[in-house]
């Protein structure tokens, strides 16, 4: 039961004017042996009772589009309709109660709600109104009892004096030994939104490192924490009152100093000056730790000002384990791998997976759905991702069918197609990954929806415009400069979608509309071929930037075109596609037995290729092919699932999911030797690997109980039984 929707609970806020209140709550209890509340706060909130954290989740309640707000000063015009949600959580906290007088504390901060200074985007801002509403039910020797947040609540300011998301906090720990000015808070009323209870992974403090020291220069030192991160740095000190330490971040270290430029120092705050992420602690003369407490940062570099004692690095993400493993003789292949995750993980907070940590932040829609398989199948984030779609669904126009580039909405350019597509593939990869069919009929109509939309956008059957005044990208950052049409590109997303549907409607009982989105699938595949296939080549669009492969994967062309690609690539030795061109080049290569085209092109060093990233200290994955902007973006990450797919060849019987009936089928290179690794599922765990040796190809896997399958290789087939180990040696001949 959500018991903030009672009638007496009420939301609560201090004075506009404090950056990050403390509101508390005093209320009676005698012996009291359990209890539980339910808590929001926008925008990010943190509760203790009596003096105890009752939760280690940061950065909470996960980001939603929280409220109606004012569009007229976004980069982009937008007129659309939402569904606004608010989320809230529930905690134990009778550890916490005791007999006698109890206090709630809840201080709040801006978060994504209340941005003042970025405005990159235009003003993203809901308002000024940061507020709280709770309800806390606990029994005791006379029974159950409720206490919940009703207007006689006080608020005073905390030692925390500024704290933007985007940039970092201001701490002064003077005013923590100042006599408290105790006020009355503020009735507001509810939120016209739905509360909805937080059930993905909130962020976590998942583990922490010990910086190596590159500079010192006085007082200011330069760290390394040895690849990029997303959290903060704990800092602990004993300097004289009104000291201020000053901690700035960075990806990149140049010529003996922090370059900002990656993260954000282009863009141009509302008071003028550039966004770095940057914290301020200003002591008070007592020995003290500091750590920003509403912001995370992404770095891999810091520089700190000021005497310290110590410097301790906290990698805060989403918790949501790695439950995967892979490991090869194929470098590349290796490097994506671990890089890949490491990006994800960096970009997943708040139930949002973020193109980047630091500069953007924002759940673009191409970004997180093009990674959504990899990631699901590398990371534990079932829960993450349901939440996810559920930011999908909220910000589709209600009226028009409209899906936006950024989920929640936070502006953002993108295209119709490898974004807005978003709403039908996040949702049909859940589905197999899980074989929840659940998320398929809340996401059916939407689905529908949108395709009523992008039948607005049609001009002679290929799929030309967005929304007027927006952008219409089809694929991005490719190596050059970028010449694929964005109708082709755009349409080839729609055929994809129709061709999913027709899947889905069968699956849940809809067959009726198959027929309706057969016939759009075949005009608009007809007007595909018309504008773009030269029948003389066999290439689409002259085989520039992989639009041989977007085509191969609608099964067009002919052996021409799959000959054509191959040998352009061949010869070119790296990739030219954007972000979502490599990840479809990867999949035609390897389901057309080009597995040593795939080895090549994974393990290339030039520019253009995942080493060459490698090769200049990345470790994490770049936005684009050359490294000139973010150095944290997954997106290209996205092929990582290929190596689970096709170089394991874990993979599901057809017209099946949830991985029950599983399909191993390795596609093995002739320049590799060896390759091993695992997926977790929800019957529990597939492991295959295979390696050669002596003339001889070693074959294993291991499927989980109460699951059954086939091993695939070449010309031969055997049937696996759940829970028991498989082997077989073969001849290489």
């Amino acid at each position: 039961m959500n018991q903030l929707e009672q009638e007496k609970v009420r939301w609560i806020k201090a004075d506009d004017c404090c950056e990050s209140p403390i509101i508390v709550h005093r209320f009676q209890a005698q012996q009291p042996v359990e209890g539980s509340i339910e808590i929001t706060g926008l925008g990010y909130f943190a509760v203790k009772l009596n003096g105890k954290e009752i939760t280690a989740d940061r950065f909470v309640p996960a980001a939603s589009d929280y409220e109606k707000r004012d569009f007229k000063n976004l980069l982009y015009p937008i007129s659309d309709t939402f569904t606004h949600r608010i989320y809230f959580l529930r905690y134990d906290c009778g550890h916490a109660l005791q007999t006698g007088e109890n206090q709630i504390e809840i201080q709040l901060a801006n978060g994504f709600y209340r941005q003042t200074q970025r405005v990159a985007e235009g003003n993203m801002e809901y308002g000024q109104d940061l507020k709280t509403a709770f309800c806390l039910t606990f029994r005791d020797e006379s029974g159950t009892h409720q206490v919940y947040s009703d207007g006689t609540e006080l608020w005073r300011d905390s030692e925390i004096v500024s704290s933007h998301l985007f940039i970092g906090e201001v701490h002064d720990a003077r005013k923590l030994s100042a006599t408290p000015q105790w006020k009355p808070v503020h009735l507001l009323s509810a939120p016209q939104a739905e509360l909805s209870l937080q059930t993905c992974p909130a962020d976590r403090v998942i583990s922490t490192v010990t910086p190596v020291l590159l500079k010192q220069d006085g007082n200011r030192q330069i760290y390394d924490a040895g690849e990029n991160i997303s959290g903060n740095v704990r800092i602990t000190t004993c300097a004289p009152a009104g000291t201020q330490i000053r901690l700035r971040f960075a990806e990149n270290y140049i010529d003996g100093e922090l370059d900002f430029k990656s993260t954000g120092s282009e863009y141009i705050c509302t008071n003028g000056s550039r966004q770095i992420m940057e914290d301020v602690f200003i002591c008070d003369g007592t020995r003290r730790s500091f750590e920003p407490m509403f912001v995370w940062h992404a770095f891999r570099y810091f520089e700190i000002i000021g005497p310290v004692e110590s410097a301790a690095v906290q990698v805060i993400h989403s918790n949501t384990p790695v439950n995967s493993a892979f490991s090869s003789d194929a470098e590349g292949m290796n490097w994506l791998y671990n890089a890949f995750l490491r990006t994800q993980l960096n970009n997943m907070h708040g139930g949002v997976p973020s193109d980047c940590p630091h500069r953007e932040r924002l759940g673009y829609t191409g970004d997180g759905q093009v990674c959504a398989e990899a990631a699901m199948l590398t990371i534990e984030s079932r829960a993450f991702y349901r939440k996810w779609i559920r930011d999908i669904l909220d910000c589709q126009d209600v009226v028009g069918g409209h899906v936006q580039h950024t989920a929640p909405f936070m502006g953002g350019g993108g295209g119709p197609g490898g974004w807005g597509c978003a709403i039908v593939l996040v949702p049909y990869q859940y589905y197999l990954r899980y074989g929840e069919t659940e998320m398929l009929h809340k996401c059916y109509e939407p689905m529908k929806k949108w395709c009523g939309y992008l039948d607005s956008r049609l001009e002679g059957n290929l799929v030309t415009s967005e929304e007027p005044g927006g952008w219409c990208l089809g694929d991005w950052c490719t190596a050059e400069k970028t010449v694929l049409p964005t109708p082709f590109v755009n349409t080839y997303y729609y055929i994809r979608c129709l061709r999913i549907l027709q899947e889905i409607a069968v699956l849940l009982g809809r067959a009726e509309d198959t027929a309706g989105f057969t016939f759009r699938e075949k005009a608009l595949t007809e007007a595909l071929v018309n504008a773009y296939y030269d029948r003389s080549t066999g290439n689409f669009f002259q085989n520039i930037q992989g639009a041989n492969a977007y085509a191969l994967h609608l099964g067009l062309g002919d052996e021409r075109t799959l000959k054509n690609l191959v040998a352009f690539y061949r010869q070119l030795g790296r990739f030219d596609t954007g972000f979502l061109g490599t990840d479809i080049l990867l999949e035609v290569l390897y389901k057309n037995g080009q597995a040593d085209l795939a080895y090549q092109l994974l393990n290339s060093r030039e520019k253009g290729s995942f080493l060459y990233m490698k090769d200049r200290g990345a470790t994490t994955l770049w936005e684009t092919w050359g490294g000139e902007e973010s150095h944290d973006h997954p997106m290209f990450g996205a092929g990582a699932r290929h190596l689970i797919t096709s170089v394991l060849g874990i993979g599901q019987a057809p017209q099946t999911a949830g991985y029950s009936d599983i399909v191993i089928c390795p596609q093995i290179a002739e320049q590799m030797q060896y390759a091993k690794g695992h997926i977790q599922t929800e019957n529990g765990t597939i492991s295959t690997g295979w390696r050669k040796e002596d003339g001889k190809i070693y074959l294993s896997a291991q499927l989980p109980k109460d699951t059954r399958g086939i091993f695939r290789y070449n010309e031969h087939i055997w049937n696996l039984e759940g829970g028991k180990p498989f082997e077989m040696v073969l001849s290489q001949e």
